[in-house]
């Protein structure tokens, strides 16, 4: 329940002491407008984006998170160049939070940017709100000198789903950056398996851990059937994350012959990968698990437990 309520709260009050010139005054009226969501508050809240005090400023940042707008996206952007490390980073998880429409063309011009952390948050912002006009920018990003921005921008090509972009994420997965490489690897999910196949299952061999995992998972989503030998080989990976996706992915492919290799995964000490690996077998559902199934019915772990006993219900016959 907020602090504040709209109409309890003086618009003339807090003009006078976001004018006070004194920086805890400002701040406490600031966070007034966050909890209140004043009407014309965004418009304080933006005039205090000028401040010379940098907590002032962090906290008008703050209080832009509870308004929409292009104003609201233009004053975010403007804040990510902020001499304050502090204020840029709340301005950029601000920005990446925001999902409305409005902004967005601000947004899609920002991408040009000549600082590469500001270039890196645009993206960032971009990703979820999936506004067409992203692609050609993300495109090009693709080969941005920053990782940070060739990420982002994978990213946001995976959000969107458009056919172009495929040949720049099968390249950017053999990227200098495994963080490029993960995102790649992951973000081609909307593509076909002709078309991403072959890069996605080189990915699964990849030298990073977290590229293997996304790589394992984005075989299962593409149902990448030629994969599954890859997939059983992943079961013995030496972490367990790419062994949790390679068991769900065997699952979706329905791999009769991972049952073993999935059987065997039951006794792992993560919970997590037996109930991974119980789930895959139930999604197979051929009943040659059950014998694998059985000795687990009782398992300690009550989530690896209702897996088992699904799949043994779903395996029944």
């Amino acid at each position: 329940m907020p602090l504040f309520d709209a109409d309890d709260v003086d618009f003339d009050s807090l003009c006078s002491r976001l004018r006070s010139g004194d920086p805890a005054t400002s701040r406490v009226a600031l966070g007034e407008i966050a909890e209140s969501c004043l009407p014309g508050g965004d418009g304080l809240a933006l005039a205090a984006l000028g401040d010379a005090d940098d907590g002032v400023r962090g906290a008008a940042v703050q209080a832009l998170d509870a308004y929409d707008g292009a104003a609201v996206v233009r004053g975010l952007i403007a804040a990510l160049h902020d001499p304050c490390e502090t204020v840029r980073e709340t301005a950029a998880a601000t920005l990446a939070r925001k999902r409305d429409p409005e902004g967005a063309e601000s947004l899609v011009i920002a991408c040009s940017d000549s600082d590469p952390a500001v270039r890196a948050a645009i993206f960032r912002a971009l990703v979820e709100r999936r506004h067409p006009g992203a692609l050609e920018p993300a495109l090009a990003a693709l080969n941005d000198p920053a990782s940070a921005v060739r990420s982002a921008a994978a990213a946001v090509l995976g959000w969107l789903k458009d056919g172009k972009a495929v040949a720049g994420l099968v390249a950017a997965t053999r990227d200098p950056s495994p963080e490029v490489r993960r995102v790649a690897a992951g973000a081609l999910v909307f593509a076909t398996a002709a078309d991403a196949g072959t890069a996605v299952l080189a990915a699964l061999s990849d030298a990073e851990w977290q590229v293997r995992e996304a790589a394992a998972e984005a075989i299962g989503k593409l149902r990448i059937h030629a994969a599954v030998p890859a997939l059983i080989t992943a079961m013995d990976d030496a972490y367990w994350q790419v062994r949790v996706k390679a068991a769900a992915a065997l699952g979706l492919l329905g791999a009769s012959s991972a049952i073993g290799t999935l059987g065997g995964a039951l006794s792992h000490p993560i919970s997590n990968l037996r109930k991974e690996a119980a789930a895959a077998l139930g999604t197979i559902g051929d009943a040659a698990a059950r014998p694998f199934l059985n000795p687990f019915a009782d398992d300690p772990d009550p989530d690896v437990r209702k897996a088992v006993r699904w799949a043994l219900s779903a395996c029944a016959g």
